[in-house]
């Protein structure tokens, strides 16, 4: 039986579902996802070196009906199913290796905002975390572009954030640690209802998963991907948002915290981040739009920035930009060949670029915009 690639893409998502980066590089071989189910076992064993428990997934047909049920409920419910090569895709989520390849997504606004800004913290909020939250994102909403205010929807710091952001009339998107058939936490379930009208919901799991440590950590990359900027408010020493800071640092967004006093128990982490010069620190509720360059009059979109990068760069730079426009990331032999210049002067150019601050490199070394 044949299914449209929505399936075969949602099967891929249920087989590789914990290891993004198989999928991730299936997905970039395979133009359809459906060209994975095509393959003999043999073929098979070549692409997967071997891996017998990834063999028999893709050669078990039960795999392809349980993803063309789900396929068939998520459109009944309203739920759009995105493959990594779709275009309503997140960009900026693109452009980490360990992206997923099928993401779930009910709501009103799309995933490409201009801007964007995490805020993630302790469950355990205190006053002081709440009212800071809050009074910075009150600034955020007063921007002429307001940017998208993701969270993951858990008690404390994170709904605290997405009820601020919809009392400013801004955008917010809750990234879930579970099937979207499965609301968590479940008290949440009716603020989840209004932030898919003002904003959306947005997951990696398939119908039926539930909640785990694991998923937790999982949704957390999400958050952090999505985003331009992480903010850090209240976290103990160890906690989800302290690992939300830390992989966003691993995709190169800026990581911003709020300080405490020494003997707070929920500042330990933002204070241990700002200590190491890994998070810069939040003194007042403009902080976050001062480093960004966000504030209003001074602000470029990402367009208009490359734009102007490119009409002041020579045949090299422009090529430069111009295949890494096209590929989230790309490593340094294959950009060489792109650029079409002698690897010495390439070489040149991208040394040159990273210092300026357009290129840099994800956690594989490979060279991304930074723009």
């Amino acid at each position: 039986m044949e299914y449209d690639e929505t399936v075969y893409a949602c099967a891929v998502n249920r087989i590789f579902n914990y290891n993004c980066r198989d999928a991730r590089a299936i997905a970039e071989r395979f133009p359809s996802p459906g060209e994975l189910f095509s393959l003999s076992e043999h073929e098979l064993r070549e692409l997967l070196h071997g891996n017998t428990h990834y063999i028999d997934a893709v050669m078990n047909r039960c795999i392809l009906k349980e993803a063309d049920e789900e396929v068939r409920w998520a459109r009944a419910k309203g739920i759009s199913i995105i493959y990594i090569r779709d275009r309503e895709y997140p960009r900026r989520l693109k452009e980490c290796p360990d992206a997923p390849t099928v993401l779930f997504y009910k709501g009103s606004t799309g995933l490409n905002p201009q801007r964007a800004v995490a805020v993630v913290g302790t469950r355990k909020a205190t006053s002081y975390g709440r009212i800071q939250c809050r009074r910075i994102i009150e600034h955020l909403a007063g921007l002429s572009i307001k940017p998208l205010i993701i969270s993951g929807l858990a008690y404390g710091i994170d709904i605290t954030a997405h009820l601020a952001a919809m009392e400013c009339g801004m955008d917010t998107v809750a990234v879930l640690p579970t099937g979207m058939d499965s609301i968590y936490p479940p008290p949440h379930r009716q603020h989840a209802v209004r932030i898919i009208e003002q904003g959306g919901l947005v997951t990696d799991f398939p119908k039926g998963a539930t909640p785990m440590p694991v998923t937790f950590l999982r949704r957390n990359r999400i958050i952090a991907g999505m985003s331009d900027a992480v903010l850090l408010i209240e976290s103990a020493e160890k906690g989800g948002g302290l690992i939300t800071a830390r992989t966003a640092l691993s995709y190169s967004r800026d990581v911003f915290a709020l300080p405490g006093r020494i003997t707070d128990t929920y500042s330990a982490g933002c204070n241990s981040l700002i200590a190491q010069n890994t998070a810069a620190i939040i003194s007042s509720p403009s902080s976050i739009t001062d480093a960004m360059g966000w504030n209003d009059g001074t602000y470029l979109s990402r367009k208009e920035k490359l734009t102007q990068i490119f009409e002041k760069s020579d045949y090299i730079r422009r090529n430069i930009l111009l295949a890494l426009s096209a590929d989230s990331a790309i490593d340094r032999d294959t950009l060489i060949c792109k650029a079409g210049a002698d690897p010495q002067d390439v070489l040149a150019s991208l040394t040159g670029m990273e210092i300026e601050g357009i290129v840099g490199s994800d956690i594989y070394g490979n060279y991304i915009l930074k723009v």
